[in-house]
């Protein structure tokens, strides 16, 4: 028997259904995209696109520069045996830019992680890396540490 005297017309069965159940299936299917759809911004958290890098200043150093921070005892300061000053040497081994105030560095500029490499004092060992950022404007560059 041929698929053509099976079924009046010559249609296949596979793609037709009761209309009984089409007003069913019409809502099961309409039910499932409300579901799906996507939550008011409100009532769930999303990513907020990051901020555009041309509103932000550009960083005065990079990742692998070279740099070095010169500092002075405080008066106060318990150790004699310390330098009165010294300069340590590092490399930027990374960078943050601080948007807001609400921190200990200013609104609105880059703060620095350096690997300590070395230091003009004998105070310390060396080479370190404390995870503390430094501000931009206690850094400086040299070509060598």
């Amino acid at each position: 028997m041929t698929i053509s005297g099976d079924y009046p017309q010559g249609r296949s069965q596979v793609f037709t259904f009761p209309r009984r159940e089409l007003l069913q299936k019409v809502l099961s299917v309409a039910s499932l995209c409300f579901v799906a759809s996507p939550q008011p911004a409100a009532a769930s958290p999303s990513p907020q696109p990051a901020a555009s890098p041309s509103k932000r200043p550009l960083p005065e150093f990079n990742i692998g520069d070279l740099v070095a921070q010169d500092w002075e005892e405080n008066d106060g300061d318990e150790d004699e045996e310390a330098p009165e000053s010294s300069t340590d040497f590092g490399e930027i081994v990374g960078l943050c830019y601080v948007p807001e105030d609400g921190s200990y560095y200013p609104p609105k500029t880059w703060v620095y992680y350096v690997y300590w490499t070395r230091s003009t004092s004998d105070c310390c060992s060396y080479p370190c890396f404390d995870g503390e950022p430094t501000a931009g404007s206690e850094l400086r560059l040299v070509s060598h540490a």
